[in-house]
């Protein structure tokens, strides 16, 4: 039996986020995150993987690491960013030159065909005099310079439309634009001066940009509409180049939602995904192809239940993506010409993946192991299983290419119990995991974690702001549940949680605690216990007025006045859609689902978590909430992070965070 993890563990690994393959499938470089929670800091290490041999070795570009590779497509050259500068060197890392001159943050290179221009996007104040001064000395303006006070030591922000803050932090009067680099002269041009983000500041997929394989057109997203902040109207348009000079721009998306990822499929096709309910912002991701020479586009995956996440093309007309499949992400197959899909992989969880030469890498985890870089093979197309029951793990052969997870071999984690089932006719499935040494002839605490989104799931992967181990590793059994809501079981399941937050959800996860009672009968049912963030803590808010059964709860930056978070939230599309509409156009559908109207209801001890940066669950729901507790006498405590936004990043701040939300719900169950 080996040792309970712990948090200086869970900061020991290093965490996988790119994986990049060459055009020929011989080399490929990774990114992770390396961080030291001694030191309180964080950067990128980078490997490089010899694909012949599997042999692995660290290469330093630059102090904190280097991100973003990318390739030429003739693979003679690599290009990356580190010290916010974009740089080339040679495929195996060697002859490094640094290419951008001008401060200001470049990110995600996109290289021509031939290797002698790069897209790139970097953030631009609109001012043009403070942007030509930042570019020249590097310093960042202070506040009454971007917003012209009358004195300058003010510390004010003024504003006269939304959206004027998003996520964790201010716009600043700033654009993403997208630049255009001559790699020989080192000439830098904007190619979108307007007064708008590319790529689009919300609802962005990784990458957003592309080259057409002559290099004459680009082919970018980027959000049209005045009032962004109500809009999830992302659209695809086409630009043609010459040299480094913007021609001719042609907007291609044919409807008003979401489009995100273009990427040239050949000189004449252009392929993207594509969401078609305007104003939602979790509508089905389909697939769409764009011909320049015919205008017209061609929707694929219009029935399919699952959702496209990354694409790339293997074939002349055969797509590789994957998608939320369960509680895993599985890897699918697009035929272009005749639409059908088929699948290659179910019951593990390919984070990413990336194809080139043949050969498949992936990132791999679940929830008792991080994520590691594997290269699959023998991968063999079946009918996709979408009705819950039918997954089981594929049979392609998973040669790891990293052991980022040795450095806990010695800790005893427990994989996943996948259990599922009927509530009133919808099939609900979750996790279970219990603690290490665990002892079927005793009896355990139960600790509930509820997913935000709504729209979203709790997978079987290593997730570190909410690991799954770490609650266990305390001596208790660890539930996670996928309500109504919840993505990657059908579009019908995460559909029905629309204008229906307190109706049947609730119900359904206080169904998945009876239910886990009777899979693992060692659970105490006297000593339950929940925790959730974002809507997951809203639903904890709601469950606090509606039910005793817990001994203690968290709430993290979960809403607690439904109609006042619809005029304080950043991003007004969210509650315009899942309430239907402003506050102020349907002010019974907020406060029919509002936590607040329960306020003498509430008896469970709780520990409330805010963020003061949040600015999507804004600090004003997790005070309020606290005070509300504290009025009715409530056993309560309130954890404030005034540097923090909807999530907890800092690894300080990351370890007392586990420290008080662990300490808090084992405390209340001893």
């Amino acid at each position: 039996m080996g040792r309970a993890l712990t948090i200086d563990d869970l900061f020991c690994i290093e965490r996988l986020s790119q994986i990049v393959i060459s055009p020929n499938g011989t080399l490929a470089w990774l990114v992770v995150r390396s961080i030291s929670l001694h030191d309180n800091v964080s950067k990128n290490v980078n490997y490089r993987v010899d694909l012949a041999t599997g042999q692995v070795e660290s290469v330093f570009f630059a102090e904190g690491g280097a991100k973003d590779f990318a390739f030429s497509r003739d693979g003679q050259k690599l290009f990356f960013v580190a010290d916010g500068h974009i740089y080339s060197a040679t495929p195996m890392g060697g002859n490094v030159v640094e290419l951008t001159r001008t401060h200001g943050g470049a990110s995600k290179p996109v290289p021509s065909p031939d290797g002698k221009r790069v897209l790139y996007s970097r953030s631009v104040y609109m001012n043009a005099e403070i942007q030509a001064a930042y570019e020249k000395t590097g310093t960042e303006p202070d506040l009454a310079q971007i917003y012209g006070l009358s004195h300058p030591k003010a510390k004010a922000r003024v504003t006269d439309r939304l959206m004027y803050r998003h996520w964790d932090s201010w716009c600043d009067n700033k654009r993403n634009h997208l630049f255009i680099l001559d790699v020989e002269t080192g000439k830098e041009t904007d190619l979108t001066p307007e007064d708008a983000d590319v790529p689009p500041i919300a609802l962005e997929s990784s990458l957003e940009y592309d080259f057409s394989p002559d290099g004459k057109h680009i082919v970018f997203a980027m959000n049209p509409d005045r009032m962004i902040a109500r809009s999830t109207n992302n659209s695809i348009y086409l630009m043609e180049i010459d040299g480094c000079c913007r021609g001719n721009v042609q907007k291609i998306s044919d409807t008003d939602g979401r489009d995100t990822s273009p990427r040239f499929l050949s000189a004449t096709k252009i392929g993207y995904s594509s969401m078609l309910t305007p104003g939602y912002e979790a509508d089905a991701e389909r697939f769409k192809v764009y011909d320049t020479e015919t205008g017209r586009t061609r929707l694929y995956l219009e029935t399919f239940e699952r959702s496209i996440d990354h694409f790339e093309l293997i074939d002349d007309d055969k797509l590789l993506f994957n998608a939320q499949d369960f509680g895993h992400v599985s890897l699918f197959m697009l035929d272009l010409a005749s639409g059908d899909v088929m699948q290659l992989t179910s019951g593990r969880t390919y984070t990413q993946f990336t194809s080139a030469g043949g050969r498949v890498l992936a990132s791999l985890e679940s929830l008792d192991a991080p994520a590691e870089c594997v290269e699959l093979s023998d991968l063999k197309a079946f009918s996709p299983r979408l009705k819950m029951g039918e997954e089981c793990v594929s049979a392609e052969k998973v040669t790891f290419l990293t052991q980022f997870g040795r450095v806990v071999s010695d800790v005893e984690m427990h994989a996943g119990i996948c259990t599922h089932f009927d509530y009133h006719g919808t099939q609900i499935e979750g996790y279970i995991v219990t603690p290490p040494g665990f002892d079927e002839s005793r009896k355990y605490p139960l600790i509930l974690l509820i997913h935000g989104g709504p729209q979203g799931a709790f997978l079987d992967s290593f997730h570190y702001r909410w690991n799954v181990q770490m609650f266990a590793a305390q001596g208790a059994v660890v539930a996670v549940c996928n309500p109504h809501g919840s993505t990657g079981y059908g579009h019908e399941l995460t559909r029905s949680i629309s204008r229906h937050w307190s109706d049947d959800c609730p119900n359904a996860i206080m169904a998945f605690v009876d239910h886990v009672l009777k899979v693992v009968p060692q659970i105490d049912a006297d000593r339950m216990t929940a925790a959730g963030a974002s809507f997951g803590g809203f639903m904890i808010n709601w469950l606090m007025g509606h039910t005793d059964r817990f001994k203690a709860l968290v709430s993290h930056d979960g809403i607690f006045n439904t109609e006042m978070s619809g005029y304080i939230t950043d991003e007004l599309w969210f509650c315009d859609y899942e309430f239907g509409g402003a506050p102020y156009e349907k002010p019974e559908s907020y406060l029919r689902h509002s936590p607040h109207r329960f306020v003498k209801n509430f008896r469970t001890p709780t520990l409330v978590v805010q963020g003061e940066q949040d600015f999507r669950c804004f600090i004003s729901e997790g005070v309020g909430l606290f005070t509300a507790l504290q009025y009715m006498g409530v056993e309560s405590r309130l954890l404030y992070f005034p540097n923090e936004g909807h999530w907890v990043l800092d690894p300080a701040d990351s370890a007392v965070w586990y420290e008080e939300v662990v300490g808090w719900l084992m405390k209340h169950v001893q």
